[in-house]
């Protein structure tokens, strides 16, 4: 412990935030497809930024903050070690766009951020550190980068993201010796031994973190081992003694600089004033709605009172919100815990009647056998949950694989509640509440079903469908809101700010010296008491209009049945080779180094090959390339779809024709190693498994999506990235992978809705339906069909599902707006009622405010009636898509309850492990094959019956690429 740090500082907290690091976690945890503009410029790595700081600064509410990024360019490090973060010189260009975005957002909200050519982020961080510490600061390091660890003490603690991207783990010296078995100024020295994959520093072949930790603890540090080299035994002591150079450089490069010039001291970073008119320009630009707005720049009302007609403000707690906390009792035993269920719980006899008129998603979704519509005219009342329900609320860690549960509330609708520790589970307190759960499911409220069956599970419990998720009802009502928690799913509904933390002065972050007198809201420890009250009241805001939209039967026998599935995937997870992603990350590393060099010897330069200003000198002043267009900064635009235009047109100048061939290739190879990183760093070591979370309530169209791992970005256009797949493979007890997909959903959907009776014969002829499209579209024989024409009205079938505008089909087939405007023509005039079908939906929705699926999943769309051309066309868009996309998701939905029940039904041991897109992937038991085969077949083919047929591709392999052929 340095002198510095051998007592606790008493100013602060200084806030310094990994710039680069965050934006990367923000990257690839949020899908880009889910986060861009109409012009296309993608926003998630903003998103996610701006929503993590915020969610930082109000939970830690410090008085200081500065933000460090890298610069182009090499560093010190690089000169030292040639192939220092290799793998990361190009950066994703959607992630590169963002990066100037986000700076400008912190500049927008008086933020000081701060570059040094020449050096690291890091870097940075460590002098800011250091000078903190120095000067009686108490210094919180917001970073995914594990080097940052060196810096914890007494006096500065890591905020380290964990599997969710808002997880933060607090990472002191004692969690740090907790986890790695050597304090933080040791850390260095076991991680030159164990090297970095991400920053492409090799490490000892075979050593690890534990064996390196036993090392250091037996002689004390790096030097300590390299002193002694000569007496380590086996295998790993001749890979040590055959790497010390190697080790040496390592530490070298893993120690932080932390007596930067700067040009600025920690005092001089206070907040600055907010710019709301800049703010506001900046948030129109990127298309952020009012409620993402509010959501971003929660924490920042800390700093400036946002008294501004654009940003609308949450009122405050009213005195007609009752937030008396639950009458908190004691139940000490078995007999006093059944004593107080008898006396205030519904009784069993009560649950079980209000469970018997409640729509069973199996029934009801058989029933549909004639036509899903018939099944959404079943719709069942959804109870008054007044006095009826009791509320199940539990704490813990979620994660599917590394689940915990911290604290169990049962809250009674009388206001009396009481409060199980996990230590307070013991078997019969287990066995008499699981006894409790089963007797009085019918009527128990929670939010967050499947994540409530994941913490139970870990102890001992199950948890039956029960008949309310506040979560997922919720999100039926307001699917383009979501909600990071309950506590903000709670302010939102209820139109409540949630100060736990006395207010603060305006333009600082200090805490008033009257704080102690003030209401400072529930501790910590009452907290999962307060939680369960916001349930309750959620649950009772919810309710109405859940059964005002008729939404009940989509919650209960859609939403909550395909949670039972996705706890059930998500704890089985997927097993991978992990030699098998080793070898692919390393071959993806090698030829992504190889087409840098390529690239530099074509550019005669060492060229950073993710610097838009670098690659403009070379391609357009050095090579003489004719631009393809200008950003909205006035420059020559360098991202992927101009390259690729640049590198097809460009077949003349052989130079530069190979820099951008080997660029590209970059580009590609650097992306798909992340991923490949990404997924290994996701394996669970105790079985060696993936297990991914899909999330129900992020997209709003209905779809799932995954994350940690985001397992739908694995590419499946290109061979090398469809190779990822083939890591995947089948479990110990199961000898093969059977893939299932959908195929077409979207255009037999359309076809099914628009009651089109062309494009609906063209699905029955039996032929190659691109083709027979086309040969309709241009009214000429099927064998007449160019591919280019099939091709062509491919991307024009798929557009009008996606809401693709005439200009974006005519990029996308690299055509002029006039011939894509002509196609568009020619198809509507084959397919006249697809035209007026989508046409009504627009019309429909700017009536009635929202488009509906099938099922009535319901989608709002305000942007409609906007002044704003931009905001209007986009809100067009998306009304286009979302009936077709929902209906698409509703039906995979379907299909997944109806095969898991279908293999129960059948006693198979094959089971769902995955869900991606239009596709299932199953794990396949011995002898169960062809049983499986047709199990799933039918259950997808059939999950429900539109006017033309759903067809299902089926695959088996002996991994997840050979299975998708």
């Amino acid at each position: 412990m340095s002198e510095s740090s051998s007592h606790i500082n008493s100013k602060g907290p200084l806030l310094i935030v990994d710039g680069h690091s965050l934006a990367f976690r923000a990257y690839y945890a949020l899908p880009v497809d889910s986060f861009t503009t109409s012009e296309g410029q993608p926003t998630n790595a903003i998103w996610g930024f701006a929503q993590m700081l915020s969610e930082v600064i109000e939970a830690e509410h410090p008085t200081h903050m500065g933000v460090a990024f890298d610069m182009a360019g090499g560093t010190f490090r690089s000169k030292m070690l040639p192939q220092y973060k290799g793998t990361r010189d190009a950066a994703p260009e959607e992630l590169i766009s963002q990066l100037p975005l986000i700076q400008q957002f912190l500049t927008t909200l008086g933020v000081t951020y701060i570059e040094k050519q020449g050096f690291e982020g890091d870097d940075i961080i460590g002098t800011l550190a250091t000078q903190g510490e120095q000067a009686g600061y108490r210094t919180l390091v917001l970073s995914g980068d594990r080097d940052a660890f060196q810096l914890a003490d007494d006096n500065i603690t890591v905020l380290f993201p964990g599997y969710h991207f808002r997880q933060l783990k607090r990472m002191t010296p004692e969690t740090i010796e907790e986890k790695y078995h050597v304090g933080p100024q040791t850390y260095p020295d076991l991680a030159a031994m164990r090297g970095e994959q991400a920053d492409n520093i090799p490490g000892v072949p075979g050593v690890g973190d534990a064996f390196a930790a036993r090392w250091l603890n037996e002689y004390g540090s790096l030097d300590g081992i390299i002193a002694h080299a000569d007496e380590l035994k086996g295998k790993k002591g001749q890979a040590f003694r055959d790497n010390i150079d190697q080790v040496r450089l390592n530490r070298k490069v893993n120690a932080l600089v932390r007596d930067l010039d700067l040009g600025v001291e920690v005092d001089d970073l206070t907040f600055g004033h907010i710019h709301l008119d800049q703010v506001n320009a900046l948030f129109d630009k990127l298309e952020f709605g009012s409620h993402t707005r509010n959501k971003m720049l929660k924490g920042f009302k800390c700093v400036e009172d946002f008294d501004d007609p654009a940003l609308p403000t949450e009122p405050t707690i009213t005195q007609s919100l009752d937030l008396t906390d639950p009458e908190r009792d004691e139940c000490h035993d078995v007999q006093s815990l059944n004593a107080w269920c008898q006396q205030h719980l519904p009784s069993s006899e009560d649950s079980q009647a209000i469970a018997k008129d409640m729509p069973d998603a199996e029934p009801v979704i058989e029933a549909a056998g004639d036509g899903v519509k018939a099944a959404q005219e079943q719709v069942v009342s959804c109870p008054n949950l007044s006095g009826k329900a009791w509320y199940l609320y539990a704490e813990g860690l979620p994660k599917p694989g590394d689940a915990k549960l911290e604290t169990l509330v049962i809250l009674a609708s009388d206001g009396h509640a009481i409060e199980l520790r996990d230590n307070e589970l013991d078997e019969p307190t287990t066995q008499a509440l699981q006894a409790i759960i089963d007797q009085r499911i019918g009527s128990c409220v929670v939010y967050g079903y499947k994540e409530h069956m994941h913490m139970l599970q870990v102890a001992g419990l199950h948890l039956p469908m029960p008949l309310f998720d506040v979560k997922l009802a919720q999100y039926l009502v307001e699917p383009d809101f979501h909600a990071a928690n309950l506590d903000e799913a709670f302010a939102h509904a209820m139109q409540v700010t949630l100060d736990e933390k006395p207010e603060v002065e305006q333009g600082s972050l200090d805490f008033d010296d009257r704080g102690d007198e003030r209401d400072e809201g529930p501790s910590k420890d009452e907290m999962p008491m307060r939680r369960a009250l916001y349930v309750k009241i959620l649950a009772s805001e919810v309710q109405p209009l859940i059964e005002a939209r008729r939404q009940f039967n989509l919650l209960r026998i859609i939403e909550m049945p395909t949670s039972t599935v996705l706890n059930d995937m998500e704890q089985q997870g997927a097993k991978v080779d992990m030699q098998r992603l080793k070898e692919m990350g390393d071959a993806f590393a090698a030829e992504a180094q190889d087409a840098q060099n390529i690239a530099w010897d074509r550019a005669g330069a060492q060229v950073n090959l993710q610097s838009p200003k670098q690659l403009q000198k070379v391609l357009f002043e050095d090579m003489g390339l004719k631009p393809t267009k200008r950003t909205k900064n006035g420059s020559y635009s360098t991202n992927a779809a101009a390259l690729q235009k640049l590198y097809v047109t460009s077949v003349d100048n052989e130079r530069a024709n190979d820099f951008l061939g080997a660029l590209l290739r970059h580009r590609e190879t650097n992306k798909l190693k992340q991923i490949v990183n990404s997924l290994m760093e996701a394996v669970n070591l105790n079985d060696g498994r993936i297990h991914t979370t899909f999330e129900q309530t992020v997209a709003a169209t209905g779809r799932l999506s995954s994350v940690d791992p985001n397992l739908q970005n694995i590419p499946n256009k290109n061979a090398a990235g469809r190779e990822i797949r083939s890591a995947f493979i089948p479990g110990e007890g199961f000898e093969s992978l059977l893939s299932c997909d959908y195929s077409q959903v979207e255009l037999r959907i359309m076809a099914d809705l628009s009651g089109d009776e062309a494009l609906i014969d063209a699905f029955k002829s039996g032929a190659d339906f691109h083709r027979y499209v086309a040969s309709m579209v241009y009214q000429i024989p099927v064998d007449d069909v160019s591919s280019d024409q099939r091709s062509h009205v491919k991307a024009m079938s798929y557009g009008l599902a996606y809401g693709l505008s005439t200009y974006g089909l005519a990029q996308q087939l690299n055509v002029s707006p006039a011939e894509a405007d002509v196609l568009r023509s020619q198809y509507f005039a084959t397919f006249g009622k697809v035209h007026d079908y989508l046409e009504s939906l627009v019309a429909d929705a700017r009536v009635k405010g929202y488009t509906e699926t099938i099922f009535g999943r319901r989608r709002y769309f305000p942007g409609l009636n906007s002044k704003r051309r931009v905001t209007r066309e986009a809100a067009e868009r998306a009304a286009l898509n979302a009936p077709i996309q929902g209906s698409a998701a509703d039906i995979m939905k379907i299909a997944m309850i109806k095969a898991q029940h279908a293999l129960r039904q059948a006693d198979c041991q094959s089971r769902i492990i995955l869900q991606i897109h239009d596709e299932l992937v199953l794990e396949i038991a011995p002898g169960e094959a062809e049983q499986v085969t047709q199990i799933i077949t039918d259950a997808m083919e059939h999950a429900v019956q539109l006017a033309v047929p759903l067809d299902v591709s089926i695959g088996s392999g002996s991994d997840w690429q050979q299975a998708a052929h």
